[in-house]
């Protein structure tokens, strides 16, 4: 291996090693020196309901949601819509499942499809007051 220093090293840029392979430091997820760990969010913390949330912005909101780009919290917004959503589709179940018992609580699929009319009964209210409202 030569000591030559790439261009990439030379512009400032930083390699990982990973299994004897070295990876250039680059992409979106990569972390200024000015920002915490906490507040680097990457596609896949985002989830169902905050990409739903984004699509509904930027179809019908474009000034917000270009505004939310711009400021550099669209993905943290994005976030918390889909924390929201799963908390409120938790609660909603559980409260279901305590009132609709199923018949037979060992059958798998009974239960299954109580999950699902819950989930589905949930999913509407989840859509008209948290993913497709003006954040």
């Amino acid at each position: 291996m030569s000591n030559e220093i790439s261009m990439f090293e030379k512009l400032g840029g930083t390699y990982r090693e990973v299994d004897g392979i070295l990876y250039p430091n680059i992409g979106m997820d990569d972390i200024d020196t000015k920002l915490d760990m906490d507040l680097v969010v990457t596609s896949t913390d985002i989830g169902k309901y905050g990409h739903l949330w984004i699509s509904y912005m930027k179809e019908n909101h474009p000034d917000r949601y270009r505004h939310h780009i711009r400021m550099g919290q669209l993905q943290m917004k994005a976030k918390e819509v889909n924390e929201e959503a799963y908390e409120m589709l938790d609660g909603i179940v559980e409260k279901y499942l305590a009132k609709h018992k199923p018949g037979d609580t060992h059958s798998t699929m009974e239960m299954w499809k109580l999950r699902e009319q819950a989930k589905q009964f949930v999913e509407e209210v989840i859509y008209g007051e948290i993913v497709y409202k003006y954040h």
